[in-house]
């Protein structure tokens, strides 16, 4: 179905009867708009100042597909650790496994608060490919970090955490030894 073709189907549903349908042909509408201007939101990911590719990041979330995911995967990679941290929590909602690996890269980034955001991003995978990442997060030296992979982990359930949900419920932290325990109940024993 072309852009045109939706458009006409959606604007027609603004004068139904139903609030509910105007309401999501509303919604639909918008999302059409901005996807039929994704050149230009790229376009302040590369050049704008910060807040504008913010604001092309969350503009961008609410849309699916391949070309979406590339111009969110490019936004990775810029000097803006808030744009990269923006990238990774909307690609961790998306939760597309096209783009897992370039959302375990980010738990390289120099940046602290990056790396926490790129561990939220990979709770919405229940893969066991995220366990052996995560647990390479445990070393990390920012306690933040360290507390997001154990509840990712933990929401995982894979016993190859097991020796070290046991040593954060005894040597962590308060948050991080609530979280470890509550893996140890929670995970597979076989």
């Amino acid at each position: 179905m072309s852009m045109d073709r939706r458009r006409q189907v959606l604007v027609k549903a603004l004068q139904d009867s139903d609030e509910t349908v105007r309401s999501a042909a509303a919604e639909a509408l918008e999302k059409l708009e901005i996807r039929a201007k994704k050149g230009y939101f790229e376009g302040l990911i590369d050049k704008g100042e910060k807040l504008e590719k913010l604001r092309a990041v969350y503009a961008l979330s609410g849309l699916r597909g391949q070309d979406i995911l590339d111009v969110l995967v490019k936004a990775l990679k810029d000097p803006v650790e808030d744009v990269r941290a923006a990238s990774l929590r909307v690609l961790g909602k998306i939760g597309d496994r096209r783009v897992l690996p370039d959302i375990i890269e980010r738990l390289k980034d120099p940046s602290f608060i990056v790396e926490r955001v790129a561990v939220e991003a990979l709770g919405s995978y229940r893969e066991p490919e995220v366990v052996v990442p995560l647990l390479q997060m445990l070393k990390s030296k920012d306690a933040g970090v360290i507390e997001n992979a154990l509840l990712v982990i933990s929401r995982v359930g894979d016993k190859r955490a097991e020796e070290a949900m046991i040593y954060f419920a005894v040597k962590g932290n308060a948050r991080m030894k609530a979280v470890a325990m509550k893996a140890l109940g929670m995970m597979d024993v076989s």
